[in-house]
């Protein structure tokens, strides 16, 4: 499994939770504490939004491992963000490791994150893409079903970049449905795990999904509150003074030691990030799915 996290705050320098967390990304990129596969040195993916007025966000992805990447260690240490997506990778399935497979993807203020996949998908592939007008089918580079993913939610908006978080939410919401039909109709009874994550630059949408009853989704956590240095320099989160300090992570991993600052997503949920504001959990209402 990949690990993933978000994270919506006032500025800081990204290294803080890439490099410096006592469970950082880099660290789950080598021994990952949450899944039964716990290294993801298949390549990592940064996407940031600048701090001056640009909308659309810079990113950064490599087929190295993160634990190992000089150039991530020196631009984490010197970029500082208010909004910000990181993934390391696991290639599920026996599919490529190169840049194009990286996460996040992008199109214009949008990026996109999977952790997770698709048993099956080679099985569904062609009629996804057959559905996919021109412009959703070109932003495919690479073989992921998570790009693939991706696409078909860009085809949910119809390519528009400046979307709402209520738009986030339903085209999140018809692309998932979407997959899961095309899975029944292919008679793929094998599991979907899609840990799906999408931001416009200001919200926040992630899931926590499995189709398999008998199988728990890959896990995801948030977390909210000031973000400072307790003990020993360790960060950790605490209750803000004032709503500008609030920060929300929300994560594959519990990312610092104050366990109890972090919330499980629970089965077949997703988290809804207003800014860094506020963040609620909701079920995912897919009518298909006898769980929910």
């Amino acid at each position: 499994m990949c690990r993933f996290f978000t994270y919506s705050g006032p500025a800081i320098l990204m290294q803080d939770l890439l490099v410096d967390a006592c469970n950082s990304l880099v660290q789950q990129s080598k021994s990952a504490k949450k899944t039964h596969l716990p290294v993801n040195g298949d390549g990592f993916g940064l996407g940031w939004y600048p701090l001056h007025n640009d909308p659309e966000p810079g990113t950064f992805v490599s087929v190295e491992p993160a634990w190992r990447n000089k150039n991530l260690r020196q631009l984490a240490s010197k970029i500082k963000a208010k909004h910000f997506f990181a993934h390391v990778r696991d290639a599920s399935g026996g599919l490529a490791v190169n840049l194009q497979n990286c996460h996040p993807f992008q199109y214009k203020n949008l990026l996109w994150m999977h952790n997770g996949w698709l048993d099956g998908f080679e099985l569904i592939k062609r009629k996804l893409i057959a559905e996919l007008d021109d412009p959703a089918y070109q932003l495919i580079e690479g073989s992921t079903d998570s790009e693939h993913a991706f696409a078909l939610f860009m085809q949910q908006v119809k390519m528009a970049s400046n979307i709402s978080r209520s738009t986030m939410v339903e085209a999140l919401l018809a692309t998932m449905q979407r997959i899961m039909q095309l899975r029944k109709q292919a008679n793929i009874n094998n599991n979907a795990f899609m840990n799906f994550a999408v931001t416009n630059g200001v919200d926040t949408i992630a899931t926590r999904f499995s189709s398999d009853e008998q199988v728990q989704p890959s896990s995801l956590f948030y977390a909210q509150g000031k973000l400072v240095r307790c003990r020993a320099g360790e960060l950790c989160l605490i209750q803000p003074e004032s709503p500008e300090e609030n920060s929300i992570i929300i994560a594959s991993e519990p990312l610092t030691k104050d366990r109890p600052s972090w919330i499980k997503v629970e089965r077949n949920h997703m988290v809804i990030a207003r800014g860094n504001e506020s963040v609620e959990m909701l079920p995912i209402p897919l009518p298909f799915q006898k769980s929910l």
